[in-house]
């Protein structure tokens, strides 16, 4: 079956559901999407910008869905679920079941299926995926990690990942390694906009129109991303790269010399380290 025969559902219209429904209905239109969220005027803005349907429950999103999103806060994805399994509990038949994407943070599938089998009155198979996406999926760039319980088929997987990438590169890892994951892209673009923040504030500084400043920064950055990724420089390293603008003595030399006097690597690894132990909770 494909995309287009089937009805995607999200409980939760936030910044995340946002990203991923605009990909979806830029690059597959046909796809029929159904959305839930508490908030009403936030649902009706959905539903106008993207135009999509929204509906009046949990239970009508179970209900008419083949495949439905949990797009909630973590501390709302247990009851989210419940009230989900409480759906399920009038179905006649267990295959009509929809499968599930949750991109809540910090929720194992291990947990998810034991809220749905405490709630079933019937233990059943559910195809539950785990994703981390990041809010670069607003403009089609994120990237998103994917893990699966053992219930998910190959073409399961294929759906999936059809539906992730229309607004984002998908990488299929393991569960134990989502808290490095949420570290690191997750958290990442909140880091890479302070960066921004300051080269912007140091080109002002230096008499700029902030205007320019903000142009020429944000060129930078997306440049040297774009470059970093480009084939034809697959087998050149980072260092490679920064050794082609760096002159012996030049401005870029100095410039990078007081990079490394702030200790510029160990101040990200600090960062994405924190990152990582809070999402584990030791922080």
């Amino acid at each position: 079956m494909s995309l287009e025969n089937r009805v995607i559902g999200f409980i939760g219209a936030g910044n995340m559901a946002y990203g991923l429904i605009k990909g979806m209905v830029s690059v597959k239109p046909g796809a029929e999407i159904l959305i839930y969220d508490t908030d009403a005027e936030r649902a009706n803005f959905v539903r106008d910008t993207l135009r999509v349907n929204p509906l009046n429950s949990i239970g009508e999103v179970i209900e008419n869905c083949d495949i439905v999103f949990i797009a909630v806060k973590p501390y709302s994805v247990e009851s989210v679920l419940e009230v989900s399994a409480q759906a399920l509990n009038g179905f006649k038949n267990s295959r009509d079941f929809p499968m599930f994407i949750s991109m809540a943070g910090g929720v194992k599938v291990d947990f998810m299926e034991e809220v749905f089998n405490r709630t079933l009155k019937n233990i059943f198979p559910i195809k539950i995926f785990r994703i981390m996406p990041n809010i670069n999926s607003l403009v089609g760039k994120g990237v998103s990690a994917v893990c699966y319980n053992n219930y998910v088929s190959d073409e399961d997987i294929k759906i999936a990942t059809e539906i992730l990438e229309t607004s984002s590169k998908v990488l299929v890892i393991e569960e134990k390694y989502f808290d490095a994951v949420t570290a690191l892209s997750g958290s990442g673009p909140a880091y890479v906009f302070l960066i921004a923040e300051g080269l912007i504030e140091a080109g002002v500084k230096l008499g700029l129109p902030r205007n320019a400043a903000k142009t020429l920064s944000l060129q930078t950055l997306l440049g040297s991303a774009v470059l970093l990724n480009a084939p034809e420089f697959s087998k050149s390293s980072t260092k490679d790269l920064k050794d082609m603008v760096t002159s012996p003595g030049g401005t870029t030399a100095y410039g990078l010399a007081k990079l490394e006097e702030g200790r510029i690597k160990y101040v990200l690894d600090s960062a994405v380290n924190a990152a990582y132990l809070r999402a584990k909770g030791l922080l």
